[in-house]
C-alpha cells in the first residue's frame, strides 16, 4: 500500500510541477520576451532617430560649406565686376580649389540673379543661364527671404539623374547688399555611404524618402533613388505619421523576416527608414527563450527525480507539518526545529516533512532573489498603503533618489515627506488623495526634489493595487529624468536667445513683453541703434562689428536689472523693456548709467574711435502693441541722430 501511495504521490507531484513550470514558462515567455521585443523595437526607433539626426547634421554641414563659400571676397568682386576677365578667372580658380577636397559634390558655382553662371567647378557650365526669367525670379525671392544658406530639399539632377541636395546662399557686397548668389549640389548617396560607414551589421539597410511626394531620396538599391515609392507599408507609415503623429514621430513594423523602423523628419517632411533582419534584432530574445526552456526542463527533471528519491521520507506528523506550513504562509521562511526530527524518518510522514522542508528552501531563495532584484534595479520602487501612506517597501535606488540613508526597513513616510518642499508635497498629496478617493487607479506625474545644490526631477508612475491578501497599496516606480529636463531647458534657452549677443531674440522678446503687459506690469520701452555701425563694418570688417554688438549687449546686462527684458531685434537695433519703471526721472538715471557703460567701450581695432548710440524711450502705463511702442520710440530716436555722441530722448504725446 505504501509503495502505491508513493508512486501516486510522485506522479501527482511530478505532474503538478511540470504543469506549473510549463505555465510559468508560458507566462514568462509572454511577459519577458514581449518586454524585450518592445525594448529592442524602442532601440531601433532610437537608432532611426540618431541616424536621421546624422542626415540633418550632414545637410547642415553642406549649408555651412556653401555659406562659407558665399563669404569669399572673390565671389563679391566677380559679381560686382562681371566683365573683368581677370577677376572672373581668379574666382573660377578659387572655386575649383574650394571644391577640390569634396568628393560628394556635383556642382559649386557663383551666379548672377538671372542665374547666369560666372564660375563653376564644371567648365562646361560657366557663361550659361540655367533658369528662365520666371524661375530665376522665384529663386531670387527665396534666397533674399532666407538671407543665409539654406537647402531647398533633395531633387533629381537633370544631367546625372542622381538625387542631389541643392543648397543656395546669397553673396553680399561690402555694404551688405545682396548682389547675387552661390549654389551647390551634393550627392544624396553620400549620405547613404556615410550611414553605412558607421554600421557594423551588413544586414542593416537604409532608405530616405521625401514624404511630400513619396519619392526615394536614396536606398540601398541605388536603382530606386529618384523613383516613386511603391512599398505599401512605407506609404502606410507616411500616411499614419502625417495624420496621427504630426510633427515628428516613429512608426515600426515587421515584414518578411525584417524589422523596420521609420522616423519622420518633420522639418524636412522626409521619412528615414532603417531595416534589420529579425534574427539579428530579436536574437537575444530567442537566446533567452531557449535558456528559459532549458532551465524549466532542468528544474522539472530535478523536481521529479528529487521527489522520487525522497518519496519514502515525506510523511510527517500532521501537527508539525501544519505548523511549518502556517509559518511559510505567514512569511517566516526559517527552518522549524520541530521538523528536524521528522526529516530523517523513512515513513510517509518523513517523506512529507522533507518536501515541506525543501519548499521552505525554495521559498526562502525566491524571497531573497526578489529583494536582490529589487536592490539592483536602476529605477526606484516605493510601495505604500493607500489609507495611511505607511511605507511597505522601498528599494535602495528610491532611497538614493530621495537622499535617504540607513536601512530600507526603517524608512517612514515622514522621512520621505521631509525631503520634499511645499510645492512638491502639494503635488504628491493631491495625487495620493485621488487614489484614496477611488478617482483613479493609475497615474504618471513629475515631482522635483533638492539634491544638494541641484534639483533632481523624478518621473513617478503610480498604480493602485489590491493584493491577494487584501492589502490596499500604491506601487510607485521612480525614474530620474533630470538630464532630460536639463536638455529640454537648454533647448528652450537656445530657441529664445540671439546666438551672437546671448540676449533675447525678437520673437521671444516680444512674447515676454506681451506677457508682462498682460499681467499689468508696464514700464519703460527703449529702442536704440549704434551710430555709424555700417561704417565700422565696412571699414574694420564684420568681426569687429560682431565685437561691437557683443560689447553693447554686455553693457546692457551690466546696466539693467535681471528682471528687465533685453532684446536684439536684428542688425544693430536693440530694445530694452524696463519693467516697473515709475517715472521719467528714474528712467533717465538708468539710461545715463547705460550710456556711461557705452562710453567705456574700447575696441583695439577701432584705433581710438568711440561707440555711440541713439536711443528713444517711452513710458508705458497701459496696454500697447509692440509696433506702437516701437513707432513712438523710433520717432524720438530719429531725432537723436542729429546730435553728436550718445544721446536719448523720451517720447511725449502732443
Amino acid at each position: 500500500m505504501k509503495k502505491h501511495i508513493t508512486i501516486r504521490f510522485v506522479f501527482v507531484i511530478g505532474l503538478v510541477e511540470v504543469v506549473a513550470l510549463v505555465a510559468l514558462f508560458i507566462l514568462m515567455n509572454i511577459h519577458i520576451t514581449k518586454r524585450l521585443e518592445d525594448r529592442v523595437i524602442s532601440d531601433m526607433s532610437v537608432i532611426a532617430r540618431d541616424r536621421a539626426e546624422l542626415v540633418e547634421t550632414y545637410i547642415r554641414g553642406c549649408i555651412d560649406y556653401v555659406d562659407e563659400y558665399s563669404h569669399l571676397p572673390e565671389a563679391a568682386d566677380a559679381l560686382e565686376n562681371p566683365n573683368d576677365s581677370g577677376i572672373i578667372n581668379n574666382l573660377r580658380e578659387v572655386t575649383r580649389e574650394v571644391a577640390a577636397d569634396r568628393n560628394d559634390i556635383e556642382g559649386l558655382y557663383v551666379a548672377q540673379w538671372d542665374t547666369y553662371v560666372l564660375a563653376h567647378i564644371n567648365p562646361d557650365s560657366v557663361d550659361k543661364t540655367f533658369r528662365d526669367e520666371e524661375g530665376a525670379r522665384e529663386l531670387e525671392e527665396k534666397i533674399r527671404k532666407a538671407d543665409a544658406g539654406f537647402c531647398t530639399g533633395i531633387v533629381q539632377a537633370p544631367v546625372t539623374k542622381k538625387m542631389v541636395i541643392p543648397v543656395y546662399a546669397p553673396v553680399k557686397s561690402k555694404t551688405g547688399e545682396m548682389i547675387g548668389f552661390v549654389g551647390a549640389a551634393f550627392y544624396a548617396d553620400s549620405l547613404s555611404r556615410e550611414l553605412h560607414s558607421i554600421t557594423q551589421n551588413e544586414n542593416v539597410s537604409y532608405s530616405l524618402i521625401n514624404a511630400a511626394n513619396n519619392t526615394y531620396i536614396f536606398d540601398n538599391d541605388e536603382a530606386l533613388s529618384g523613383t516613386p515609392c511603391e512599398d505599401e507599408d512605407i506609404l502606410s507609415a507616411i500616411k499614419t505619421i502625417h495624420t496621427k503623429v504630426g510633427n515628428g514621430g516613429y512608426y515600426n513594423y515587421s515584414k518578411s523576416g525584417q524589422v523596420v523602423s521609420c522616423y519622420f523628419m518633420a522639418n524636412r517632411d522626409w521619412l528615414f527608414v532603417i531595416r534589420d533582419d529579425s534574427s539579428d534584432v530579436f536574437g537575444v530574445v530567442g537566446s533567452i527563450r531557449e535558456a528559459m526552456i532549458i532551465i524549466c526542463a532542468a528544474i522539472a527533471v530535478f523536481v521529479i527525480i528529487a521527489t522520487a528519491i525522497t518519496a519514502s521520507r515525506l510523511m510527517r506528523p500532521a501537527r508539525a507539518i501544519s505548523d511549518q506550513i502556517r509559518r511559510l504562509r505567514d512569511g517566516d521562511y526559517s527552518r522549524g526545529h520541530s521538523m528536524e526530527k521528522y526529516t530523517e524518518r523513512i515513513d510517509e510522514f518523513g517523506d512529507i516533512a522533507s518536501a515541506v522542508d525543501e519548499l521552505q528552501v525554495d521559498l526562502e531563495n525566491q524571497y531573497e532573489l526578489f529583494f536582490e532584484m529589487l536592490r539592483v534595479q536602476t529605477v526606484g520602487t516605493l510601495v505604500t498603503r493607500t489609507d495611511n501612506s505607511e511605507v511597505v517597501l522601498i528599494n535602495e535606488k528610491a532611497m538614493e533618489f530621495m537622499n535617504l540613508t540607513g536601512e530600507p526597513e526603517r524608512v517612514t513616510i515622514d522621512d520621505i515627506r521631509n525631503e520634499f518642499d511645499d510645492d512638491a508635497l502639494e503635488i504628491v498629496d493631491g495625487n495620493m488623495a485621488k487614489f484614496r478617493d477611488g478617482a483613479i487607479d493609475e497615474l504618471s506625474y513629475e515631482v522635483s526634489i533638492a539634491d544638494g545644490v541641484k534639483i533632481r526631477h523624478l518621473l513617478t508612475n503610480a498604480k493602485h493595487v489590491i493584493l491577494s491578501n487584501g492589502d490596499d497599496v500604491i506601487i510607485m516606480s521612480l525614474t530620474d529624468i533630470t538630464d532630460r529636463k536639463v536638455l529640454e531647458d537648454n533647448l528652450k534657452v537656445l530657441s529664445e536667445t540671439d546666438a551672437l549677443t546671448r540676449i533675447c531674440n525678437r520673437r521671444s522678446g516680444e512674447a515676454k513683453i506681451k506677457e508682462m503687459m498682460a499681467l499689468g506690469r508696464y514700464g519703460m520701452f527703449c529702442l536704440f541703434d549704434i551710430d555709424r555701425f555700417k561704417h565700422y563694418n565696412d571699414t574694420y570688417g564684420h568681426s569687429v562689428g560682431d565685437q561691437i554688438l557683443m560689447r553693447i549687449s554686455d553693457s546692457m546686462k551690466r546696466s539693467f536689472r535681471t528682471s528687465d527684458i533685453l532684446i536684439r531685434l536684428g542688425g544693430d537695433e536693440f530694445v530694452v523693456f524696463a519693467v516697473g519703471m515709475p517715472d521719467e526721472k528714474t528712467g533717465c538715471m538708468v539710461i545715463d548709467r547705460f550710456l556711461e557703460h557705452i562710453s567705456l567701450i574700447d575696441i583695439e581695432e577701432l584705433n581710438g574711435e568711440r561707440i555711440h548710440v541713439s536711443l528713444g524711450a517711452v513710458l508705458i502705463d497701459d496696454d500697447e502693441k509692440f509696433e506702437e511702442m516701437y513707432s513712438k520710440a523710433d520717432s524720438v530716436m530719429y531725432e537723436c541722430k542729429k546730435e553728436e555722441g550718445n544721446s536719448y530722448q523720451f517720447f511725449h504725446n502732443k
